[in-house]
């Protein structure tokens, strides 16, 4: 006999733990389902940054030239495996019509506005639940090694304060001076105050941790195996735990909501972009706070367990192979940066999917197509700083209530 359920959240990583956090909340009874272990998705291994200032959405003007350069090295910033998928194909095609000035500022206006108060709102649910996940709201350096790139930070640094996104130039002299680990070739560096950070599977995993107490059913090990329609509307889930009659399913699986929107009919314009980190000992001679450094795209976190360098952009499918020339780059870059980095002591070499939607936006509401279906996914690099919102904009959007900001720029219908 079929389980009846109100909320039924699948999807066990950040998006899918503030979801269920903000529903039950709200009230609402809720069963989160996730198929391996929570956190052991992308949530687990990244830079644990809440970072309103990557609010730019990826695709930009320039971005197609120079990733035509990047794009067939094994060994680059940003990395797509030769493959003729249709799926791949037509979101390349919908990724270059976003790469211009105007698509991105319009993208830009849209996650500013979402990015606005994620830093008040995560700590808070740290604060609430006593957290014990080292969050730190320190800021964010941004280093850059030459001219160009400089130049280029400097401009989007002015963009970002047109958002009321907070951002102080630095020239080589004042950055050098506040992180003397960095390499005498710095250029200059921009200073992000309003950012923070935390061990991302620790806030993930404690943060679920709560869920029972607010009366959330956590199932684990638990796989959506299929649906049953009727019309418009999903009438029963199909699970390996038994079959499931929901009011109302959130679908935040990341990199494999994909997968299961299409076997509603629904397809996506969203591809797992798979990121890159490396975890070691505490060292000496490393930056002490989060710092990006921006030609190379790799980003450093000290933890007082350790250091994670952490990044790259690769679009190679569902898997979870570790290219090894990839990790090798980060290493090579963290060497040019930083004169004093040793890779010794590694704890852990990791990689994880990252739901990108062609528009680099994320997709978060109704669908028209499945009434009953609210999605939460394609946050891209950014899932950890959007957790708690678009948990609050989910609950809203499923109670009924007048939504915490427009998510029309985010609606699952707009491609």
């Amino acid at each position: 006999m079929a389980e009846r359920c109100q909320d039924v959240v699948i999807g066990g990583g950040a998006i899918g733990v503030s979801c269920a956090e903000a529903l039950a909340t709200a009230g609402r009874d809720v069963v989160l389902l996730e198929q391996h272990a929570m956190a052991s998705g992308c949530s687990h291994g990244n830079a644990g940054w809440v970072t309103p200032c990557h609010s730019l959405p990826i695709p930009g003007p320039g971005l197609v030239r120079q990733s035509l350069r990047w794009m067939l090295r094994s060994d680059s910033p940003l990395y797509i495996k030769p493959s003729l998928r249709p799926s791949l194909l037509g979101w390349l095609w919908r990724f270059y019509r976003h790469c211009n000035e105007k698509r991105q500022r319009q993208g830009l206006a849209a996650v500013a506005a979402l990015n606005r108060d994620v830093v008040s709102m995560t700590g808070g649910l740290v604060e609430r639940y006593s957290l014990d996940c080292e969050y730190q709201p320190r800021g964010l350096h941004y280093a850059f090694l030459s001219e160009p790139g400089f130049q280029k930070g400097r401009r989007e640094c002015r963009l970002l304060n047109e958002h009321e996104i907070p951002g102080e130039e630095l020239s080589a002299e004042e950055l050098l001076a506040r992180e003397p680990a960095l390499t005498r070739d710095v250029v200059g560096g921009v200073f992000y105050p309003a950012e923070a950070d935390f061990v991302p599977d620790r806030f993930v995993e404690q943060l679920a941790a709560q869920l029972p107490g607010l009366g959330v059913d956590v199932r684990t090990g638990c796989r959506v195996t299929g649906w049953r329609l009727s019309g418009r509307k999903i009438e029963q889930i199909e699970t390996a735990g038994g079959p499931l009659v929901p009011e109302t399913v959130i679908l935040a699986a990341g990199a494999w909501t994909g997968r299961l929107a299409r076997q509603l009919g629904i397809r996506l314009p969203m591809e797992p972009a798979k990121g890159y980190s490396i975890t070691l000992d505490p060292q000496a001679g490393l930056p002490t706070r989060p710092l990006n450094v921006s030609e190379s795209k790799f980003g450093v976190t000290p933890w007082e367990g350790g250091v994670r360098l952490a990044g790259t952009l690769e679009l190679a499918g569902l898997q979870r192979e570790i290219n090894q020339s990839r990790v090798e780059a980060i290493v090579r870059s963290a060497r040019e940066a930083l004169p004093e980095f040793s890779a010794t002591g590694v704890q852990e070499v990791w990689t994880g999917m990252r739901p990108l939607a062609a528009d680099g936006l994320p997709i978060i509401g109704r669908s028209l197509r499945c009434s009953n279906l609210v999605m939460a996914t394609a946050h891209g690099m950014l899932g950890l700083t959007q957790a708690a919102i678009t948990g609050r904009l989910v609950s809203d959007i499923t109670t009924g209530r007048s939504p915490t900001l427009d998510p029309v720029p985010f609606s699952p219908d707009r491609f």
